[in-house]
């Protein structure tokens, strides 16, 4: 897996109390070899998992 720098575009799901995760905000996570899945842990330790093009887009690689 490569890390990327992503735009989230949607979130689906729940999140916890502690969670950073935004609408419109950039994070850094790794994009599975096929480049169609990011996935990220935030602060509270959740994991997520971002579909490029859908709920996501790379920015860069």
């Amino acid at each position: 897996m490569d890390a990327v720098r992503f735009r989230v575009l949607a979130i689906e799901g729940k999140r916890s109390t502690n969670s950073d995760i935004q609408v419109g905000e950039t994070y850094v996570g790794e994009a599975n070899d096929l480049r169609n899945r990011v996935y990220y842990t935030d602060q509270a330790g959740d994991d997520w998992i971002f579909y490029v093009d859908d709920t996501c887009e790379i920015i860069d690689l």
